[in-house]
């Protein structure tokens, strides 16, 4: 191979020395990999977002706590028009949003409706009872297997 390097031309040298430059920088190496694209989904079949604000309310039988709920597919669209049931463990009371489709009380809590955005939100109104953890519990109001999901937020009251 060393003799074959010599007996290159002169003028072909240099090129021959900047390809081989740059076959070596083209080499495989850990340092320059690409992410690959996105795409695909990027969560479960229901993506759940359940939250309490505040999270913490006087046992005054006033305070009231906004529990939001939403829920998106597994590509991140918001799922709109699910029955979904509110209930909970603890003092205090569940009432409808003013600004939230309401179906209709059951004996074990409220039925909400998600709204185009996916979403939908209850009013927890405190009990009297200090020192309570109130655990608010979400799941669809029907039996889906492709809207299955059951989740719960706590409040405390003190």
């Amino acid at each position: 191979m060393r003799n074959a390097i010599l007996r290159v031309r002169p003028g072909y040298a240099g090129a021959i020395a900047a390809l081989g430059l740059c076959l070596l920088s083209w080499g495989c190496g850990l340092d320059k990999q690409s992410s690959p694209a996105l795409s695909g989904p990027s969560d479960q079949g229901v993506n759940v977002d359940l939250a309490a604000l505040p999270d913490t309310v006087n046992a005054d039988g006033v305070s009231r706590s906004v529990v939001r709920l939403v829920l998106r597919d597994q590509n991140g669209r918001p799922i709109s028009g699910l029955a979904v049931l509110f209930s909970f463990a603890g003092d205090g009371r569940l009432a409808p949003s003013p600004d939230a489709i309401f179906i209709g009380p059951v004996q074990s809590g409220l039925v909400m409706e998600t709204d185009q955005d996916g979403s939908t939100r209850v009013v927890y109104i405190a009990g009297r009872a200090v020192g309570l953890t109130v655990t608010v519990f979400v799941r669809p109001y029907s039996f889906d297997a492709a809207n299955s999901f059951f989740r719960s937020v706590d409040i405390i009251q003190q």
